[in-house]
């Protein structure tokens, strides 16, 4: 489940008149640790911002993010999940927050309701309100090291078996080339050609 952290940074901005103000910029980002997530900000800021200083991380009560690439800025959306007590029958409401992507607020009470399009729980939406967020960034799981993706792919079975299968059912005078993942999921860096467009040798 996804952990969205909000970071906040200032820094000096450019306006369109050529005037130069300091601006507070949130950015959210989806990590395991505010630590990790003001770094994620830290290296996506400095790509285009030399002077800035991060003023705040904290984590959300964001529960999930209903995405639309058209849309330029993004709403928080207050829901409340409605259940009955079995026993008093009382209604119960249990408050969840969903950020929805969109370019007006109209789009994003479309969108909202779109994501939930499905959800068998009787629910309200309480509020809708525009953030102040510039950015979001989903995880990126951390990049492998070759070498020991090389010592993976030699332990694990699961490959050795999918790659002589594989082998086996090219036909001969063909090469190809494949990109391949572990068993668990980590993509090997290089890809996997299997080459039988030289005739063999018996004794290889």
């Amino acid at each position: 489940m996804a952990q969205w952290i909000e970071v906040k940074v200032r820094y000096d901005k450019m306006t369109d008149s050529g005037k130069t103000v300091k601006v507070t910029d949130p950015y959210l980002v989806d990590a395991v640790s505010c630590s990790e997530a003001e770094a994620r900000v830290v290296e996506e800021i400095s790509s285009f911002v030399n002077d800035f200083n991060v003023l705040n991380v904290g984590k959300t009560k964001i529960s999930e993010i209903f995405w639309d690439e058209t849309g330029d800025r993004f709403y928080k959306v207050k829901v409340n999940f409605i259940t009955i007590d079995e026993k008093s029958g009382v209604e119960k409401r249990k408050a969840s927050f969903i950020l929805v992507q969109a370019s007006t607020f109209t789009d994003a009470l479309a969108n909202f309701n779109k994501g939930m399009k499905g959800t068998m729980a009787d629910y309200e939406i309480e509020a809708i309100a525009e953030t102040k967020i510039v950015d979001v960034y989903r995880y990126q799981a951390p990049a492998a090291e070759p070498a020991k993706v090389a010592e993976r792919v030699a332990a694990d079975k699961g490959v050795q078996r999918a790659v002589k299968k594989f082998r086996d059912a090219i036909p001969e005078g063909m090469k190809v080339s494949i990109s391949a993942s572990l068993s668990d999921g980590t993509e090997i860096p290089e890809r996997v050609v299997v080459d039988k467009s030289k005739p063999r040798n018996d004794d290889d």
